[in-house]
């Protein structure tokens, strides 16, 4: 109920919400990470290679990953990409902390710092980082065009906006049999590790609302990137969109 004493209404099914999906996240961050090897048959790994190596990374650049979870790309991108430093952040802790627990045996050159930060509001100067990554958090922020402002604030010119997510399959059949999985194996997959199937009823749902490569590329022209491309992996399950300020 809101404070005028009105009903407030239910959200779509897969509409985030701030209370929603910090919820959904805190309470599967322990089996986070092994529910993501199980579900994309351990394809993940390479999706976060194939980011690394377009986000163009050099032995100087100040690397922020967004909504960075558990921590993978951020391992990936230090194991990886080398940068001089990486700003790890999220706005649920409990993610937060196991990528920490990661870090903490890296062992490599690159400077791994963490901050819980909302990525529609960050806590950072203008013109601060030379690249900025986020992987499967786009989806899960209440307002896209909020965090697209930010990040082009925070971004030197010529930096570039790593965006991976999951997308629209082109080929219709294989979409078709993509959704299928989507909304009967992966919920139960979920449920079965976590315990909390209609967190993964959610998470299903943001995926089939999230825009199209082409809407999403739009959306990043009309918050001021200078040139975006996309990158279609695994028929389009998931797609790399790099925006350049």
């Amino acid at each position: 109920m809101s404070d005028n004493g009105s009903v407030t209404p239910e959200p779509a099914p897969g509409q985030p919400t701030t209370d929603r999906v910090k919820g959904i996240f805190s309470a599967i961050a322990p089996s986070y990470d092994r529910f993501n090897r199980l579900s994309s048959l351990g394809i993940d790994r390479w999706w976060r290679r194939k980011t690394v190596r377009l986000a163009q990374l050099r032995p100087k650049s100040r690397v922020l990953d967004l909504a960075a979870g558990t921590g993978d790309l951020t391992m990936a991108i230090a194991r990886q990409g080398e940068p001089a430093s990486i700003m790890s952040t999220d706005f649920v802790p409990e993610m937060l902390e196991i990528g920490r627990q990661k870090a903490a045996l890296f062992e490599g050159t690159t400077r791994i710092e963490f901050e819980v930060a909302d990525a529609q509001d960050l806590p950072f100067g203008d013109d601060e980082f030379d690249v900025v990554t986020i992987a499967f958090g786009v989806r899960n922020l209440p307002d896209r065009a909020a965090n697209f402002r930010e990040v082009h604030r925070v971004l030197r010119s010529g930096g570039r906006y790593v965006i991976l997510e999951f997308s629209r399959p082109r080929l219709k059949p294989f979409r078709a049999l993509y959704h299928f999985y989507l909304r009967t194996v992966i919920p139960f997959l979920g449920g079965m590790l976590t315990g909390d199937r209609s967190g993964f009823d959610y998470l299903n749902e943001s995926i089939l609302a999230f825009p199209s490569q082409v809407t999403l590329s739009a959306e990043l022209h009309k918050a001021g990137f200078s040139s975006v491309e996309w990158h279609d992996l695994t028929f389009g399950i998931v797609a790399v969109h790099v925006a350049v300020k």
